[in-house]
């Protein structure tokens, strides 16, 4: 499969201290990347990875990172993310709007609190940071948005419906959205990961969390607007779209 060469690049990952936002952060890394990971704390993480930590471990790879600690389901706080970012770095070529929870409730019994979180977690930050955004790709000729999305958009599980209908509204979002921006060169994907172990999901899921490597790295390898408006589920790949199709 042609690989990327990312090298001169500038990318930013939301949720970026654990789980499938640190693997998406390495991987870009490993193949030339500026990599910049955000997360509500530099050094605490409900899970067993931090931003410092991620940040470690790509330089001592020899990669490039930065970390910028932010709270992203705060409009103001997602714009001076993107401005730290551009700062720091000169530009954004790639976002990846990947923080996200996974909660469980019956909607019967679901909290006011924990709806709320889950929108704006799973929904409103990914306007918040994507708006702080676009005016920088634009200006520089074009970019790359790839939210993360999820299989419960359209397979339903019971105690999920509430994050089911953040992630169906993204993928919507994301279709939407490659057709206002199309003229500006900026590409929007929705692009599912798979169920995959995480300190989000546990050990439920039966692959590791690297196997999101492939179908994102074939995704980068292609070239600029070519799947701009597409979602594209992990199960699929090499199966309707991506490498051996």
């Amino acid at each position: 499969m042609t690989t990327p060469d990312l090298t001169g690049q500038i990318a930013l990952v939301t949720g970026g201290s654990r789980g499938i936002g640190r693997q998406l952060a390495l991987t870009m890394a490993r193949h030339g990347a500026t990599v910049v990971i955000t997360a509500r704390n530099l050094d605490a993480s409900p899970g067993s990875h931090t931003l410092r930590g991620t940040v470690g471990e790509i330089e001592a790879a020899g990669g490039t990172a930065h970390a910028i600690p932010a709270t992203i389901t705060d409009s103001a706080d997602a714009k001076r993310l993107l401005n730290e970012t551009v700062e720091r770095a000169g530009r954004l070529d790639v976002l990846v709007n990947n923080a996200g929870v996974f909660p469980y409730a019956l909607i019967a019994e679901m909290s006011d609190e924990d709806w709320h979180d889950n929108m704006n977690v799973n929904l409103n930050a990914v306007f918040f940071v994507t708006r702080a955004a676009l005016p920088v790709m634009a200006r520089q000729g074009g970019g790359r948005i790839y939210n993360v999305s999820s299989d419960l958009a359209i397979r339903f599980a019971v105690g999920r419906v509430a994050y089911s209908a953040a992630k169906g509204a993204l993928d919507v979002f994301s279709q939407a959205l490659a057709r206002e921006v199309r003229e500006q060169n900026v590409e929007v994907v929705s692009w599912t990961p798979g169920f995959v172990r995480t300190d989000m999901t546990g050990p439920r899921a039966r692959d590791g969390v690297e196997s999101v490597e492939p179908s994102f790295l074939w995704m980068l390898a292609q070239p600029p607007m070519a799947l701009t408006g597409l979602v594209l589920r992990k199960d699929e790949f090499g199966k309707t779209w991506g490498a051996g199709v």
